[in-house]
Order: C-alpha cells, then structure tokens, then sequence
C-alpha cells in the first residue's frame, strides 16, 4: 500500500462515519439514527438542525428504549443547548447524561460552562473540580476557575489559580494579565504597576493593553502610575488618539489641565474633532487667550460659538459677546436658555439695559428665571443711581 493511501485511508473511514448518518437521512428507505446525525451536526456547528434532529427522540422512552444511546443523546443534546445559550437546558441535559452512565470528563467542563453563563459560580469551581485533573490542561479553565473565584469574592484563590496557571503556561501571558486587574480592583496600585510592567515587558504591548491598565489605575486615583504607563505609550505609539485621550484625562484629574490642555492640542492637528476639548482645558487652565486660539479652530459652527460665549465672557469682553445676537440667532442657538442668560449678562454689562431686557424675558428656567430678577434688580439700582454702576 503506498504512503499516500496510508495517509487518505483513515480520512476517508473518517469521513465515512459522519457521512453515513446524512445519507440516510436523505434515504428515506433506511431507519435514521437521529442522534448520530444530531452529533454530526452539532460537529459542523449546525445546533439548530441538531436540535431538529433530536426532537425526533423521544426522552420519555428512555427506560424501555434500548435502541437508543442515552449517554450520547443527553450529552449532545446539553452540547446544542449550550451553544444555543439554552443554559438551564444544557445543565439539566448534562446532568442527565451523567445519570445515564457519561463518564468522560469533559461533561463537568461542560456544565461548568454552562454554569459560568448562569453565574453560578460555586458550582463552576464544584464542576472543575469534577473534570479532575483532566482538563487541567486547558489554560481556559484555569481562567474560568479564577474569575469564579474573584465572583465569589475569593480574592486570594484567584490570584493563587492564575500564578499557578502562570507557571503552567509561562508563554501564556494573559494570565499576567488578568492579575494586574484584580490587584488595581483590590487597590494594590503598586503591586498592579509591578506586574503590569512585567506583563508588558514580554507581551506583545498592544496600545490597548497600556491605556487599559493606565485608566484602570487612573479610576482608583493612582494618578503617578497611571502616568507612568500612558507617557510610556505615547513615546511607543505618537499620534495615537486613545492614548492621547487618556493621558490628557490622567493629567487634567491629576489637577493639571495644562498638561492635558497641551497633550489634546497636539493631537487636535491630527483629529480636529478634539479642538473643543482642548479649549476647555485651556480655558480651566487660566489660559483664555490659548482657549481662544483653539476655539477658532472648531469646525462646527455651533459648537464653536457657544463655547466663544462662555470664553470672551470669562475675558470680559462683553461688547464682542453682545455683538453675537444675530449670529447666534441665525444659528438658533438662543433657544438654549444659558446662551440667552449670557448675552442679557453682556448686553447689561454694555449698559444696554433695554437689550438686556429683551433677552431676560425669553427666560422660562426656574434657575434662570431666579438670575433674571436678581439682574433685573442690578439694572433697576443702575437706573436709580447710576454711579454705582461706573
């Protein structure tokens, strides 16, 4: 027998086993073994047709039934029912192929999947622990048992199952990696950047996982070492925008909206859509003239013209805001009550009360209502003694 025939043979017996059910499926002459066809399916990843073909078994038949292989039927049946995220099913058909006499393995991993999906987490770790050493080679296990661990709030059991399986699979490093997360949930901030460096230094560093660990550091406040990683990322990857975006965030929470406001500036020239942002760093940074600069960079029109508002305001250039009305009003933009408030606000700080006036009476916001009186009450003091008003 040549070397090529070796090689085809067992394909082709192979192929003969999964094939035999479909042809006489097809041949209506021939008695259809419906749940060898439902496991080739299922094999293929039609569970849908699977589940067609085993509704042609009847489970109420079990006990007199002995031309059926029970074992098999449940165990595919809990298989279908577990990728169609028919959990409860899936548990029960498991369990039920176990009572029928499974005793390959696997079916606690599979009920262990099942269980997961229902976050019944404690009976994840009993079913783990069911499968035995078995599927302890199966680096997705040791994940499933670690995050089950940390649902049940044992902490330290999943930081032990993901060092082990670290140790098991040393080329793995998403173990690593998953350890730099829960020690920045548990606020270990100095032991997650320790591991976090490691993971990284013999990962891939994907810019994802840099701004993944250095904003999850950002939220629990540890504002040095979520810098340390994200300055690292923006020398790796310059002109990136999410890195960009959460330095500058990082910086500007840190209390330094400078730094932030000069990081989105940069990267404004690449993504114009950040000139907003920028300008409002700027701007709570004290430097208007800076915020000014970038506000006129703003390509929509709207946005740009209510943030000039608030800008020149805060400058004081209160004719230049008054001399806005008809901008803002071809814009539409005076429906927006604020709007309306600060133009009366600048047209009263004009000493054109009469403008003021007009806008005031637009007002319907309790809050702004409330800010027109008091403004109303200022011009009428004006009006009365008008040097208080010089």
């Amino acid at each position: 027998m040549s070397a090529v025939v070796k090689r085809i043979l067992p394909i082709l017996l192979l192929l003969s086993v999964f094939v035999a059910p479909l042809r006489a499926a097809e041949d209506k002459s021939v008695e259809v073994n419906y749940v060898d066809l439902a496991s080739v399916l299922a094999g293929d990843g039609e569970y849908a047709r699977a589940e067609a073909a085993l509704a042609h078994v009847d489970p109420a038949t079990q006990a007199d039934d002995d031309s059926v292989d029970w074992i098999k039927y449940h165990t595919v049946r809990g298989i279908v029912a577990l990728n169609q995220e028919q959990l409860p099913l899936a548990v029960d058909a498991f369990d039920a192929a176990i009572a029928a006499g499974q005793a390959d393995p696997l079916i606690h991993l599979y009920r262990a999947q099942a269980f997961y999906g229902l976050e019944r987490f404690e009976d994840v770790l009993s079913a783990l622990s069911a499968a035995g050493d078995s599927v302890k080679a199966l680096s997705s296990t040791w994940i499933m048992r670690a995050q089950a661990q940390w649902m049940l709030k044992h902490h330290q059991d999943a930081l032990d199952t993901l060092t082990e399986a670290g140790r098991r699979f040393p080329e793995n490093s998403q173990f690593e990696r998953r350890q730099v997360f829960y020690l920045i949930e548990l606020g270990l901030n100095a032991e997650a950047a320790e591991v976090g460096q490691h993971y990284l230094s013999r990962s891939e560093g994907k810019v994802e996982d840099y701004v993944a660990i250095g904003t999850a550091l950002r939220r629990t406040r540890a504002y040095d070492a979520a810098l340390g990683f994200l300055e690292k990322a923006r020398l790796m990857f310059p002109g990136n925008g999410m890195v960009a975006r959460a330095l500058a965030q990082a910086w500007a929470e840190k209390g330094n909206p400078l730094a932030a406001a000069e990081i989105l500036a940069q990267q404004a020239e690449l993504e114009p859509v950040l000139f907003p942002e920028a300008a409002e760093l700027m701007r709570r940074a004290g430097n208007l003239s800076r915020a000014l600069t970038l506000n006129a960079r703003i390509a929509d029109s709207g946005k740009k013209m209510k943030q000039r508002v608030g800008l020149l305001l805060a400058m004081r250039r209160y004719e230049e805001v008054a001399s806005l009305e008809s901008a803002l009003s071809r814009a539409r933009l005076l429906d927006d009550e604020s709007l309306r408030y600060a133009l009366a606000y600048a047209f009263y700080q004009s000493g054109k009360f009469d403008d003021a006036e007009r806008n005031l009476t637009a007002l319907k916001q309790p809050e702004l209502f409330r800010k027109a009186t008091e403004l109303r009450r200022l011009m009428q003091d004006c009006a009365n003694s008008r040097w208080t008003c010089s």
